[in-house]
Parts: structure tokens; sequence; C-alpha cells
């Protein structure tokens, strides 16, 4: 009895969904006269990429924001795509893992099934909202390996180094990396969500 209660304990948890990136709107609000959302990202670190930070490696972060007005028919994009970029990495000091945007700001972050990170993304002038309209706040997340070095890496192993290659080889290269570039990433996992309506009013108020 006791090696069955070990054997199906033992299924339960190769069975047990590994962790994966989350992400959520809390909030939504205009501050001053600036519309701001506050994004919350959990498990930044999946499974999947948990070797690259205990390597030492860099993830990167693009969270892609919108305002969209929830209309009977097409709803309407109110403002364009807001894309913020971070690096995930350890800190300088010590092995802290710290989320870090474009201007070297730091959150720190507690690693896997750790508590959210927040994220203030500011989407545009509040005078576009209006009271009487319901509105929506859709996010995509995605985390990812890719470099400028592992892409030139990429490159160099499917069509030479720049030096050697020839014209023909130039054009993959350049067709090869226009291509990463406009998928982002090499590997990447990505997590969508929508927050809940809310009427213009709630938001300005």
């Amino acid at each position: 009895m006791r090696c069955s209660a070990t054997v199906l304990t033992t299924v339960l948890l190769l069975a047990a969904p590994a962790r994966a990136l989350d992400v959520r709107v809390t909030d939504v609000r205009a501050a001053s006269a600036t519309l701001q959302t506050t994004i919350e990202l959990r498990d930044l670190i999946p499974d999947r990429f948990k070797q690259v930070i205990d390597d030492g490696g860099v993830l990167h972060v693009r969270v892609q924001t919108e305002l969209w007005e929830s209309r009977p028919v097409w709803d309407r994009l109110v403002y364009p795509a807001i894309i913020r970029m971070f690096r995930l990495a350890h800190a300088a000091a010590g092995r802290e893992i710290a989320l870090i945007d474009a201007d070297g700001l730091s959150v720190p972050v507690a690693g896997r099934g750790g508590p959210d990170v927040p994220v203030i993304v500011d989407i545009g002038d509040r005078a576009r909202v209006t009271a009487d309209s319901r509105y929506y706040v859709h996010v995509i997340a995605t985390v990812g390996t890719l470099a400028e070095r592992e892409v030139d890496e990429a490159g160099d192993a499917v069509f030479g180094r720049p030096t050697e290659a020839n014209g023909l080889g130039s054009l993959g290269r350049l067709v090869f990396r226009t291509a990463l570039q406009v998928s982002g990433y090499l590997q990447s996992v990505s997590a969508e969500t929508k927050s809940r309506r809310l009427l213009g009013r709630d938001i300005i108020h």
C-alpha cells in the first residue's frame, strides 16, 4: 500500500504543470493628465529558461500594452501599442535577480514562484478617454533569450562569417537577421491578458 502511494505521488509530481510566465492588469487610472496602467508579471523565469539565469545569462522581457475602447461591433484601439523592454539578470552585487529597464532602474525579482513584479506603463493623454465609453487594457508579455551576439553567431553558423560570405551568403545573412528582428526572439515564452471593461468615468475619476 505504501509503495502504491509513493508511485501515485511521483506520478502526480511529474504530471504537475511547469511554471510559465503569467501577466495580469491590476489597475487602470488617470494620474494627473496621463493615463497609466499597472501590470503584474508572475513567474518571470519559466522553467525552460532557468538554466540561462543559473549560468549568469540574460533574459529579455518585452511588454506590449494597448488601450482599447469596447464597442458593440468593432473595438477601437485608442492609442498605438506601448512597448517597454527590460533585461532580466543577476544584479551587479550578489546573486539577486533583477528586472532592469532601459534607463537602468531595477526591480528585485524573487525568482520562480515569488511575488508578482509590478510594471507601471504610461499609456497616453487622458483626454482621449470619454466618461460614457467602456475601455480595457490588452497586454502581451514575452520573455526571450535573444541577444545581438546570439543573432551574429547563429548567422555565422548558417551562412559563414561576413568576411568569408559570398554575395548569396550576404543576402542570406540579411534575410536571416531581418527575420530574427521581426520575430524578436530566438526562443521565447509569451503570456497575454485583458483587463475587465471599465467605464471611462471610473478611469478618469
